[in-house]
């Protein structure tokens, strides 16, 4: 009977080792995975990216048989990262108009580079932009400032982007940015003091 007993302990000491064994392999596992996600979602977390108005210039214009003003701009966008490219799924940039009472307030521009678009690491990009405004919306928003003030317009950029680091893509964000309000009045000096810097 008491060697009966000797053997019962040595295999109940056998199976508590096991299992903590086993515990202590599952808490080891989780302890790696939970340091993998947070690698992982430190790796990924989104760069800061600045968006910037450069070389623009505004001239008056005829587009088939309409008059009004062209305006062309790149739109730069530095990416200070070290680790972190960028790519661009989709670019939206639209002129706003600064008053509520004209119910046509927004101009489309058109983006001039083929989407979507890799940025590397530690690098700007540029993407040249144009846009036509008419006459007559010109005309009908200087009639509601009532000729006294000078006409403003805002540039509204929206961004679909991933960030990269190496082979492994965020999820997609959706960046909007506005432009300080720049005035036309002078289209051939619309932006006297050089480049424009956007924020989020």
């Amino acid at each position: 009977a008491a060697v009966s007993y000797s053997a019962n302990c040595t295999a109940l000491g056998s199976m508590l080792s096991m299992a903590n064994m086993l515990i202590l392999t599952g808490m080891a596992t989780i302890l790696a995975a939970s340091t993998v996600i947070i690698v992982t979602s430190v790796s990924l977390s989104p760069a800061h990216i600045h968006f910037s108005i450069t070389d623009a210039n505004g001239a008056n214009s005829t587009v088939d048989g309409m008059a009004g003003v062209s305006f062309n701009f790149n739109l730069t966008v530095g990416n200070p990262s070290r680790r972190a490219g960028v790519e661009y799924k989709d670019v939206i940039v639209n002129l706003q108009l600064a008053r509520k009472r004209v119910k046509r307030k927004s101009v489309p521009a058109t983006v001039n580079e083929s989407m979507p678009l890799s940025q590397r690491p530690n690098s700007p990009i540029s993407m040249a932009v144009a846009a036509f405004v008419e006459q007559d919306l010109l005309d009908l928003y200087l009639k509601k400032l009532h000729y006294r003030d000078h006409p403003t317009l805002t540039i509204i950029v929206t961004a679909l982007v991933h960030f990269k680091v190496g082979v492994a893509y965020t999820r997609l964000y959706d960046i909007t940015i506005s432009c300080p309000p720049v005035d036309f009045s002078d289209v051939k000096n619309i932006f006297p003091e050089g480049n424009v810097n956007c924020s989020a």
